[in-house]
């Protein structure tokens, strides 16, 4: 679920309902954090919060960090000619939307706009970002009482502490591929089931035009205007008592075409000037430059996840693809900065290794069911779900008379059949057994991706055809399997 570009399909996210959680036993005794940090605290603006069961194995999943050293202007439409709605400062965070162009649409705090894609990361890439940013951390609330803290993922793991309803822990990180979080209690590292919490991320807001004037006009009401001419004249005669006239006119041009924050240039030339700054490095920094250590190896890796393709070893390097998780790789090189040097395309470029492994992925072997009877239950389903075309698509609605989106369509037809699917579309692509496009039979499900990320989820009606909750233009529609998208996997639910 998700906003898709033909068929949004967005859930509130801090709205996610865990399904069937069963508390293991308890096994140690209780023990209560530290943290100063209500349950009401993890409403406010800029923490959002998800259950971590029911989105992808990253905190950060939909949501980004600005990387501007100043800030990056968020604008009314995806394009530099746009109105400047807000500001958001390096180091904000925000929730993503969708993707245009090379524009990702936002908003954070009382903000909603575009910003360009190219100064802000998103999802695992602004989860490593957040590391080294202080603003920024990970944290999980409690859903119940005596969730186990485990020594390691597994069911079976010793049980190192056991945590009460409300209690609020720090996230190291989710583990791909699994059930499990990696979280820190007490200053000891262990590991707790994914629908036994839920992921918030804090950090700061942008701030709207508004709210920025206002800013800037109490600062000069602070400062007055007395105080910043005489600051600028100090500066100008210090320069003029260093540096030959022919410097000094040098200077002054650099200062005129190069606006800071608080002049009174227009929006557009200072959010321009960072673009140009930021992309021209300093003679200093090339100087001190030194050249990164890459050992030379010759392998096919494969991806454990959608992975971002990137032209440098760094997390601010130019994004040139995403690969979706199995997706095999030729590696050319292990660098020294934790990166791996690849050949995409006939071209350098280059993937963080902790997204790589050597061994190929283990591919499902299909199973056939010709049961006729799971067939015909099959059939049913399709006969149910088309009752309903032409009731209205409602963003995180499960109602199929009143409104619903695409997960909670499906959730809602299964659930006449007695089967209890989960709520969003990325924890449903996992429910039941994988089949090929070529097997497919009425009532099987399928799931589309967009950039790689899980996005929409239909049913399959029968003759290359789908039943869905597709936009808020269209809602319920019966359409072409091939309607938009890629097709990220298909699900056999009745088995």
């Amino acid at each position: 679920m998700g906003k898709f570009r033909l068929a949004p399909c967005i859930f509130t996210i801090a709205a996610a309902t865990v399904l069937c959680t069963n508390p293991a036993a308890v096994h140690a005794a209780p023990i209560k954090t530290n943290y100063n940090i209500s349950v009401n605290d993890l409403d406010i603006q800029g923490k959002i919060i998800y259950t971590a069961a029911e989105e992808v194995a990253s905190p950060f999943y939909k949501k980004g960090i600005s990387m501007a050293e100043d800030c990056v202007m968020i604008r009314r439409e995806p394009s530099t000619d746009s109105e400047a709605v807000g500001k958001l400062y390096g180091g904000a965070g925000f929730e993503v939307l969708g993707k245009v162009d090379g524009w990702i649409h936002i908003r954070s705090g009382a903000c909603e706009g575009y910003v360009s894609e190219d100064y802000v990361v998103t999802g695992k890439d602004a989860e490593q970002v957040s590391l080294s940013m202080d603003a920024i951390s990970s944290y999980a609330k409690v859903l119940m009482d005596n969730v186990e803290i485990k020594a390691s993922a597994s069911d079976a793991s010793e049980v190192l502490a056991t945590l009460g309803a409300d209690d609020v822990i720090d996230v190291i990180s989710a583990i791909p591929g699994t059930d499990w979080t990696k979280v820190k209690v007490d200053g000891t590292e262990g590991y707790v089931k994914n629908q036994s919490v839920e992921v918030g991320v804090n950090y700061e807001s942008a701030i709207t035009m508004e709210e920025d004037e206002q800013r800037q006009a109490e600062i000069e009401a602070q400062t007055g205007a007395g105080e910043t001419q005489h600051q600028e004249t100090s500066q100008q005669t210090t320069e003029e008592t260093t540096a030959s006239q022919e410097q000094q006119t040098e200077s002054y041009i650099q200062e005129t075409e190069a606006p800071v924050q608080e002049t009174e240039a227009p929006q557009e030339q200072q959010t321009e000037s960072y673009v140009e700054e930021t992309e021209a490095p300093s003679q200093e920094t090339e100087e001190n430059y030194t050249p990164l250590y890459i050992q030379d190896v010759w392998e096919t890796v494969w991806t454990t996840d959608a992975v971002n393709v990137r032209a440098d070893a760094d997390f601010y390097a130019t994004r040139l693809d995403t690969l979706s998780e199995g997706t095999s790789i030729t590696r050319t090189g292990i660098c020294e900065n934790g990166w791996s040097r690849v050949d995409y395309n006939g071209t350098t470029a280059y993937i963080h290794s902790d997204y790589l492994t050597t061994t190929e992925p283990v591919k499902e072997e299909p199973v056939y069911d010709n049961s006729s009877s799971n067939s015909a239950l099959g059939q049913q389903i399709v006969d149910f779900a088309r009752q309903f075309l032409g009731n209205p698509y409602v963003y995180g609605g499960t109602s199929l008379t009143n409104g619903a989106d695409c997960s909670g369509f499906v959730q809602s037809v299964y659930a006449n059949f007695g089967y209890s699917l989960p709520r969003t579309c990325t924890t449903q692509s996992v429910c039941g057994r994988g089949v090929s496009v070529d097997e497919l039979q009425p009532g099987d499900l399928i799931v589309y991706s967009y950039y790689g990320e899980i996005e929409h989820i239909a049913i399959y009606s029968g003759n290359g055809n789908i039943i869905h909750a597709s936009n808020w233009d269209t809602g319920i529609i019966e359409t072409s399997m091939y309607y938009s998208g890629d097709i990220y996997c298909c699900r056999r639910i009745v088995d």
